[in-house]
C-alpha cells in the first residue's frame, strides 16, 4: 500500500463542474489514500487498482476547481479506524489532521435528526446515514464507492456517482 499525500494546487485552468460543493464518502477518502493490495482485493484487484486511480482523480479535480468538499465531523472516526488498519496510528493521525484542515466538517447536531430519519427509512450503516444526510439536506451531490449507499442515493434522489463507474469528462465538463 502507497500513502498518497493530498495536496492543494492553483494556477491551472479546468473544466468546471456544475456544482460547487459536494460530498465524499470513506471509501472515496480511503481508497485514494491507499493502493489497493493484491492480497485484500483478490481477483478484484484490477477493479480496485482503477477505482483508486479514479478516486485519486477526483480528489485533485475537486481541489483544482475549489470545490468544498464536506463531510459528516463523526466520520474521522471511520477514517481514523481504516486508515490505522491500513498503515498506523501516526499516519492516521496526519491523515484526519489533514482532512480536518481541507475538508469542511459537519456537525453532527446539524444532520442528526435528518441521519435518523434515513436510518429508520432505509435501515443502511449508521456511518452511511452522516454521509447521505449531509448530501440530501444541502441538496449536494455524493461521491462514493459503496455500492450499497449508491443505491440509496438512487431511492432518495440523491445526485450520485459510484466509483468505480465513475467517468470524470460529463461531470467536470467545460461550461460554455
Amino acid at each position: 500500500m502507497t500513502l498518497i499525500k493530498l495536496s492543494r494546487k492553483t494556477g491551472k485552468e479546468q473544466p468546471m463542474p456544475d456544482f460547487s460543493s459536494c460530498v465524499i464518502d470513506t471509501s472515496v477518502i480511503i481508497k485514494a489514500l491507499f493502493s489497493p493490495s493484491h492480497e485484500h482485493a483478490g481477483t478484484t484487484y484490477s477493479r480496485e487498482v482503477k477505482t483508486h486511480q479514479l478516486c485519486v482523480a477526483l480528489l485533485a479535480a475537486l481541489d483544482e476547481q475549489e470545490i468544498d468538499v464536506s463531510i459528516p465531523r463523526c466520520s474521522l472516526v471511520e477514517i481514523a479506524a481504516v486508515s490505522t488498519r491500513l498503515a498506523d496510528p501516526r499516519s492516521s493521525m496526519e491523515i484526519c489532521d489533514e482532512i480536518e484542515t481541507i475538508f469542511t466538517l459537519v456537525p453532527e447536531e446539524q444532520i442528526i435528526e435528518r441521519a435518523k430519519k434515513i436510518a429508520q427509512q432505509e435501515g443502511c450503516p449508521g456511518f452511511d446515514t452522516y454521509f447521505l444526510a449531509v448530501a440530501e439536506q444541502d441538496s449536494i451531490p455524493l461521491f462514493t464507492d459503496d455500492l450499497g449507499m449508491y443505491r440509496i442515493c438512487e431511492r432518495r434522489t440523491i445526485r450520485s456517482w459510484l466509483m468505480r463507474n465513475f467517468d470524470p469528462e460529463p461531470v467536470f465538463a467545460t461550461r460554455k
